[in-house]
């Protein structure tokens, strides 16, 4: 699998962000080689990998409004329990970083969606299962980047799924969050 520019433009930048004052690497080109998962350090790998999707439906995660007040949900994923938080236009899923498989994610986000749908960014449509599921797919990169002790870290760790982060990358993310834009 080939990784984005963007990828390899956001690595030094959360390097620094996570407290690296150097950067050692050589580029691709240096190596004579394209960035692959083969060619790419182990250290960027991500931490977990789950290729099988666990889900045939958004039906098999149970979700379930643990308030009765269309606020506060839980689903079951591999065996655990999540906790999603729900406020107007807005979906917060607690621990998302452990949920690793692309078809699983965009079930979750079609059971959530079938529950509350997201206003686009247009404010005039909705957002769509997999639409949804890249931004989360874009806090779990950004999570694998990070190191441990990076403050960023904990921001990552549960995605929040809102109109205004729709279609935006990791770059874009740091961005906005660093008043870049």
């Amino acid at each position: 699998m080939r990784y984005p520019l963007y990828f390899l433009i956001m690595l030094p930048v959360l390097c620094l962000l996570a407290g690296c004052s150097t950067i050692q690497s050589v580029t691709p080109a240096e190596q004579g080689t394209s960035l692959t998962e083969e060619t790419m350090p182990e250290s960027m790998l991500p931490s977990e990998t789950v290729s099988i999707s666990l889900l045939t439906s958004p039906d098999d995660i149970g979700l379930c409004d643990t308030d009765g007040e269309d606020h506060d949900y839980t689903f079951c994923y591999d065996g655990k329990m999540f906790c999603a938080v729900y406020t107007p236009d807005h979906w917060k899923v607690i621990d998302s970083f452990l949920i690793r498989n692309t078809a699983d994610i965009v079930y979750i986000c079609q059971a959530l969606k079938d529950v509350h749908p997201i206003h686009s960014a247009d404010m005039e449509g909705y957002r769509t299962a997999e639409d949804m599921a890249y931004e989360w797919l874009q806090h779990n990169i950004a999570y694998d980047l990070l190191s441990d002790d990076s403050e960023w870290k904990a921001h990552v760790r549960d995605v929040d799924i809102d109109p205004k982060d729709q279609g935006k990358s990791v770059f874009d993310l740091y961005q906005d969050r660093m008043g870049l834009t």
